[in-house]
């Protein structure tokens, strides 16, 4: 009894010990948090695993609803969505890194990497609600699901696209006068329905008035095919 005895006083002075120098080190300014710091290895493997094991288990409840990318319209709307919300962090295959994400610790996942390496829940999980402590944010308050979905669709494509082809899709897509726009609430809905108005009034007007060169552009855009 006395050996027990000694060895959980032991491990509680351990503890006590261990526990006070955390806390001196967090609250003493002794930790750097710059951005231009690194995690030591220690402290990198346990917070890559935490999340990893974190969205693992979160995204076991999303059931997949990856929409069918031979649909022009879904695809030029995730190219869209992608480039307005993705990019600037996410460089795109055949991309260019931006000054933002050069700045980001920890860097911004390769989502090529990604669509091949994570399922499309957890992808989506992501996207929906965000990693805290890091610069991902949360795009469920401003999207809806049905809007996410495709743009997830599209990053599980993205293993298998060629060096030009998301330069391709999004001119094709911003020809074809697709914007990026999104209807969370009743406002947006409005909104979006005089939106999809014009946009088919500006279609019409395309389709008398487009030649040859843009046509064939849009087309030969399109063979990326959805797995």
């Amino acid at each position: 009894m006395n050996l027990i005895k000694t060895i959980l006083i032991l491990v509680g002075i351990v503890t006590l010990l261990v526990g006070g120098f955390c806390a001196f080190q967090a609250f003493s300014g002794r930790m750097d948090v710059s951005a231009t710091g690194e995690h030591g290895t220690l402290s990198a493997r346990l917070l890559q695993g935490t999340r990893e094991a974190a969205v693992r288990r979160a995204s076991r409840e999303e059931a997949t609803q990856l929409p069918d990318l031979n649909d022009q319209d879904i695809l030029f709307e995730a190219i869209v969505g992608y480039q307005d919300m993705c990019a600037a962090c996410h460089t795109p295959p055949g991309g260019s890194p931006t000054a933002m994400s050069r700045g980001l610790n920890p860097p911004a996942t390769d989502l090529a990497w990604a669509g091949a390496n994570r399922s499309p829940e957890e992808l989506f999980w992501v996207t929906k609600h965000g990693i805290r402590m890091t610069a991902m944010p949360a795009w469920g308050p401003t999207h809806s699901d049905a809007e996410l979905w495709p743009i997830v669709a599209l990053i599980t494509r993205f293993p298998d696209f060629a060096e030009a082809d998301y330069g391709n899709l999004l001119e094709a897509a911003q020809e074809a006068g697709v914007e990026h726009h999104h209807h969370h609430d009743d406002h947006d809905h409005g909104h979006e329905h005089e939106h999809e108005h014009q946009h088919h009034h500006d279609h019409e007007d395309d389709d008398h008035h487009s030649d040859g060169h843009s046509t064939s552009r849009m087309s030969t855009t399109l063979s990326v095919s959805p797995r």
